[in-house]
């Protein structure tokens, strides 16, 4: 939710949202351009049949609500994965160099989405989880604990949206990779103990499909 000390700045309002909040909500009125200035924005879209899809995963720097371009309400959810900062923009105030960066902003967005559009095209469900894990550790979801072990802040719903599976297949996939000594899970993190490990499995996963 917004809180009450918003600021306005030359046009632009920042906002702060807690964890697990909306910025807007698929279907409400268009309120105007959004950037990511700290934290991770969720953009996901509900289905006819209630199934939430992860459209893609907004960070630090990036745009969000192109509708405000050409549309009258959200066609999708915007939700805080972390505590984040955002601005809103009015994209009539917005100056030719700006809407040069708008440009850049969503055409890197739109380069994320094909390559992970590919990537849920390849491999097994374990190598997709792995996958997403690593690409979910270079987001603000990443971190480092005392031992500078690298862990992500994630669910296994979350993983299962990334990984174009179910909770209960990815949860196996988890079971898996700590037996295996990949990784350490805790309450909504996952610890990477074996990034060597991890990469060499994707490797392992990919040299069948060079092959053929």
């Amino acid at each position: 939710m917004i809180e009450p000390n918003s600021r306005s700045v030359a046009g632009k309002v920042g906002m702060r949202y807690a964890r697990s909040t909306y910025i807007f909500r698929q279907y409400d009125p268009v309120m105007g351009l959004y950037r990511v200035e700290t934290g991770l924005i969720r953009l996901g879209q509900v289905t006819s049949r209630g199934r939430l899809l992860t459209l893609r995963l907004v960070q630090p720097g990036d745009y969000f609500g192109e509708d405000a371009l050409h549309a009258a309400v959200y066609g999708h959810h915007a939700e805080a994965l972390t505590n984040s900062a955002v601005v809103g923009i009015d994209p009539v105030q917005l100056s030719e160099t700006a809407l040069l960066d708008l440009a850049r902003s969503l055409g890197s967005q739109l380069g994320r989405v094909l390559d992970h559009e590919v990537n849920l095209q390849s491999g097994d469900l374990k190598s997709r989880v792995v996958r997403y894990l690593l690409h979910l550790a270079d987001t603000p979801l990443g971190a480092e604990d005392p031992e500078n072990r690298l862990y992500v802040r994630a669910t296994h719903e979350l993983l299962a949206e990334g990984s174009g599976s179910t909770r209960e297949s990815v949860s196996k996939a988890i079971t898996e990779l700590r037996a295996a000594g990949l990784i350490a899970t805790g309450y909504r993190h996952i610890t990477l103990t074996d990034l060597a490990g991890l990469r060499a499995l994707l490797a392992g996963a990919l040299q069948p499909q060079l092959k053929g």
